[in-house]
């Protein structure tokens, strides 16, 4: 019986060569990649040699034994990693530095209070050194002594000095009323020499250099209520026998009068002259205890021995001009300038002159 088309025909599909198989398995374990697949038995070509290193493309150089790129996985995650978990030196992890306990006892809070203490303790020096160094240079300069003279002390007149000098004079021709202008202690030296004293407490102050001296001169509390400060003080007569110091200052007088009012003077002022070496006048009046103050309370808070006495000439006059709305005269409120009213009478003018002279010389 003739054989059957199905028998004698060819396979629809190549068949596998036995040989072809066993050579294709082996090269599936070296290369992995699928096996080859040969028709009608016959053999498979000879494989190409492998090209030299530097002959592959770039994305060959992944591998340097087989030909493929390394293939990426996704079946893990890359394992974790800690700061603590670092080596070190000498196969030193970093968390077994953290728990050793003789590197914890370097720090923590007893050093921290260490450091805060010695901080305050540098403030706290710093603070009284600045607190002793400003109350060193605000001290007022010291005053020179009776015993001391010019020569003697090269910041001379530099000082706080007491200006004992006596009502000589008074004139009011200033004023309609003659009331409204007086002058302490209101009685003249030839009226009462031990009531005619009047002190002066001024501080002269020198801001220059030696070369160059700048005096000024201000008042300090005093019975006559004159204050100014920082007057210039001009020298006349240098190194003669009349040689002294001038200044003028501005202020304003209060006159009190009976009852609740006051007259005004505001264009009054003190012109001042101390000698440095002419004497003097030497008067009973000087030893008296009424001599020291007008009015004990108002230097009580001064000590005696702050303020040297001037051992040498002084002269002083407050003047005021007359004009129009001189004086000025208020009911007062206490301290403060109530309703104003007039002493009556016609104005003067500036010709005309109210003044208290005081000195200490020519008696």
């Amino acid at each position: 019986m003739p054989p059957s088309p199905s028998q004698t025909s060819p396979p629809a599909y190549p068949r596998h060569s036995s040989n072809g198989s066993r050579r294709s398995r082996q090269n599936s374990s070296t290369d992995a990649r699928l096996s080859i697949i040969v028709e009608d038995g016959n053999p498979p070509p000879p494989r190409p040699q492998k090209a030299h290193y530097f002959h592959r493309p770039f994305n060959r150089h992944w591998n340097l034994v087989d030909d493929d790129p390394p293939r990426p996985s996704f079946d893990r995650s890359p394992p974790q990693y800690s700061l603590w978990d670092a080596t070190g030196r000498k196969g030193v992890r970093l968390w077994e530095v953290r728990k050793n306990h003789r590197v914890r006892r370097r720090g923590g809070w007893k050093r921290t209070i260490l450091i805060a203490f010695v901080v305050t303790i540098a403030a706290v020096a710093l603070a009284v050194g600045l607190v002793v160094g400003l109350k060193k240079n605000s001290k007022s300069v010291e005053p020179l002594s009776p015993s001391q003279s010019p020569s003697s002390s090269p910041k001379f007149p530099a000082g706080s000095y007491t200006f004992q000098t006596y009502l000589i004079s008074v004139t009011t021709n200033c004023s309609s009323s003659p009331l409204s202008w007086t002058c302490l202690p209101f009685r003249t030296y030839s009226e009462s020499p031990s009531d005619s004293v009047a002190s002066y407490q001024w501080i002269i102050i020198d801001t220059g250099s030696p070369s160059s001296p700048n005096l000024t001169i201000s008042s300090s509390d005093n019975p006559f209520n004159i204050d100014f400060a920082n007057a210039s003080l001009s020298l006349l007569g240098k190194d003669s026998d009349s040689e002294r110091y001038t200044f003028t200052a501005n202020f304003e007088k209060r006159v009190p009068l009976l009852g609740d009012k006051s007259c005004f003077y505001s264009n009054a002022s003190l012109k001042g002259t101390f000698y440095t070496k002419r004497a003097k006048s030497t008067t009973p009046a000087e030893s008296s205890t009424a001599s020291t103050a007008l009015n004990p309370s108002a230097t009580a808070d001064i000590p005696s021995d702050k303020f040297a006495q001037w051992r040498y000439a002084v002269d002083a006059t407050v003047s005021a001009s007359g004009g129009s709305d001189v004086p000025a005269c208020y009911h007062m409120n206490g301290a403060d300038k109530g309703a104003q009213y007039s002493e009556g009478g016609a104005s003067k003018t500036v010709k005309d002159v109210c003044s208290c002279e005081y000195k200490n010389y020519n008696l």
